[in-house]
């Protein structure tokens, strides 16, 4: 019997294949994404490539591959997969309303279709501390469009745009700013970096915030660029963070191309990504957390066992005044972050999948904006090609190695090189040893409908995905900051420098449109603020030529850090045959945080150089102060979205 039920979703996956925008990427908060991933390591599906998010096309053909293997499918997971397939057939006619417009020519010969749909989104989340310091509330109210299409069979178009109607409060901690590096550009400094003189160059600081309404790491922001306040709604009252209630917005989009069966897809978007991932969410490279940015991309799968992935573009400056004012005060007067953020980016990637083995390895760039085609081009690799440029761009190289059992899961290693000086110096201890590393695995549970569990250990080194200041480089004739940064938020992994992470997570798919997941995480990140602040602890954080030679680092053992014990449960309703089709999310959870500091007389003692006389055998105990206090809480949110009503 399911044999007859694959055929014919088979032929009805074909029948709509030709007049669907199948070309456009499908979101990566899609649940879609967890079922291929189960899937996958199941053993009921090829693997497609690391570079996410997939075209319709392409999922639609796992999802062939899928039904083909149906018999190893249970009832409730072959209604997950129809719910898929049915939720991406469009109408059977044009359609005309004020909430939802759908027009298309129905030629073979030249497709056109226009798609108009309006929705909204709601999210909020609070929390209740033992300290009442740090009780906090925040929102989101979105009201957004979508207007989508094909200009052809192998072309089509999306416009995501939305405003957000948002409030999120911060607090600030008590204790010193962060101290993120010396200033290039100021005293002491000669006129092309050329060393420094007997005189300390200007300390430079940025001040520290927390968002309490959430748990740690997991408030992703909607809105672009600056943020309206309702208490003063001019040009005057823009601000950079929505501090109080206020508005703003963004707009999303993409143009997409794809030949044989989506095996080459050609476009230009600005959307979320997620690259070279062994698990949801746990890229060192790109992360499904990064902000969005514009960027032209490809991918080729050239073999099943062979795929390369490309993409070039503009990154989007942090707005983040409200952290950051006095940082360049005496540099130029009245200048914001805009002035120092101009960079563009480039990645690329290639592959090789096997059925048991998978490896994959790429170059990344961080370039300040200007026509240099090299690392626009796809087949370079990058790190070599600056060779030939000059050293004035942030490189990295990455890669990852995964072993499979199909039908049992896979284990993996991740590494995401920043930087490390030579063959002859100590990883573990010197400080310009710049890396971030991962080892994980996860196992299919086969006896409930797609559900996994997964672990991992994640470390970033002090410094990674920053970058030492760059003065006069070959694009600006002034001070650019050149992080692994976008809008703010890291392109890599969403831990800052000089942190490590142990996550466990179990997802399972009850029932078509439920999902569920359970997670534990223990961080630990070296203090980016205070009395006892770790240097290259923050992505603000710069490496100096004035004493990046002399630094070194000693995790848990040179200053304060932050231990962090984070229990979450996530759950979400989904329903897309009511007559306004919703989403119902509901998050709760509990966080345990504490610092540990060393001897204040250990960390001051530091000697010209400003090296610390903390080492690997310097002790550390258990503070609770108003400067590094002890914080228990409770964090429940909730959110509903609505769909093309």
């Amino acid at each position: 019997m399911k044999k007859v039920i694959a055929s014919i979703f088979l032929l009805f996956s074909l029948s709509f294949c030709i007049f669907s925008q199948e070309n456009l990427s499908i979101d990566l908060n899609d649940e879609i994404y967890k079922v291929l991933e189960i899937a996958q390591e199941r053993g009921l599906c090829s693997h497609f490539s690391g570079a996410r998010p997939y075209s319709l096309r392409r999922i639609k053909l796992a999802i062939n591959q899928i039904m083909e293997n149906s018999d190893s499918l249970k009832p409730e997971e072959l209604k997950i997969i129809e719910n898929f397939t049915a939720l991406h057939a469009l109408p059977e006619k044009n359609k005309f309303s004020l909430e939802r417009v759908y027009w298309a020519n129905n030629q073979d010969t030249w497709r056109c279709s226009f798609n108009y749909t309006f929705g909204l989104e709601a999210s909020g989340s609070g929390c209740i501390y033992t300290d009442s310091d740090f009780n906090q509330a925040g929102f989101d109210f979105i009201p957004f469009w979508d207007f989508y299409g094909d200009a052809s069979k192998f072309v089509s178009y999306r416009l995501h745009a939305f405003f957000d109607i948002s409030s999120m409060e911060l607090y600030e901690p008590e204790g010193d700013d962060y101290f993120i590096g010396y200033a290039w550009y100021d005293t002491g400094v000669e006129e092309y970096c050329g060393g420094y003189t007997d005189v300390e160059p200007r300390r430079r600081t940025v001040k520290k915030f927390l968002n309490t309404s959430y748990l740690p790491f997991a408030y992703n922001k909607q809105w672009d660029g600056q943020f309206y306040l309702f208490s003063d709604m001019s040009a005057n009252g823009t601000g950079s963070w929505a501090t109080e209630p206020g508005i703003s917005g963004g707009i999303k989009g993409e143009i997409r191309s794809s030949i044989f069966d989506g095996k080459i897809t050609l476009g230009a978007a600005r959307m979320e990504r997620e690259w070279a991932a062994m698990d949801e969410g746990s890229s060192l490279v790109l992360n499904a957390k990064a902000r969005p940015f514009f960027s032209v991309d490809t991918t080729v799968e050239l073999f099943s066992f062979l795929k390369y992935s490309s993409l070039t573009g503009v990154l989007e400056y942090p707005n983040q005044d409200y952290m950051n004012s006095n940082s360049y005060a005496e540099f130029k007067a009245g200048i914001d972050d805009s002035y120092f953020f101009q960079n563009a980016f480039s990645l690329n990637m290639l592959e090789l999948d096997w059925k048991y083995f998978h490896f994959d390895f790429g170059s990344s760039s961080v370039w300040p904006k200007r026509f240099e085609i090299g690392y626009m081009f796809p087949l370079f690799l990058l790190v070599e090609y600056q060779n030939h440029i000059g050293d004035s761009d942030n490189l990295a190289v990455f890669a990852d190695f995964k072993l499979r059992k199909p039908g049992l899961g896979s284990i993996w290693a991740s590494i995401y090189l920043d930087e490390i000086n030579g063959l002859n110096n100590n990883p573990l201890t010197s400080t310009r040893a710049m890396f971030a590393g991962q080892l994980g695995a996860k196992f299919v549970i086969p006896w409930l409908n797609f559900s996994k569990v997964s672990m991992r250990y994640t470390k970033v080194e002090p410094y990674c995905y920053t970058h030492h200041s760059i003065n006069y480089s070959s694009a600006y004739s002034h001070y650019i900051s050149e992080s692994y940064t976008n809008n703010g938020e890291c392109l890599g992994y969403y831990l800052p420098p000089n942190s490590d992470e142990f996550l466990v997570r179990f997802d399972t798919k009850p029932k078509a449109g439920i999902a569920t997941n359970v997670q534990y995480q223990f961080i630990r990140h070296g203090a980016d603020y205070g009395s006892q602040q770790v240097p290259g602890s923050s992505l603000y954080s710069e490496m100096n030529i004035y004493n990046r030679d002399d630094l070194r680092k000693y995790f848990l053992h040179d200053g304060a850090y932050n231990w962090m014990h984070i229990l979450s449960a996530q759950a979400s309703v989904e329903s897309r045959k009511t007559r306004i089709p919703f989403k119902v999310t509901a998050n709760a959870g509990f966080v345990f945080s504490y610092y540990t500091v060393i001897d204040s007389d250990v960390y001051n003692d530091k000697d010209s150089n400003g090296v610390s006389a903390a080492d690997e055998n310097t002790s550390f105990h258990f503070i609770d102060s108003a400067e590094y206090p002890v914080m228990c809480g409770a964090v429940l949110g909730l959110g509903i979205k609505l769909f093309g009503f």
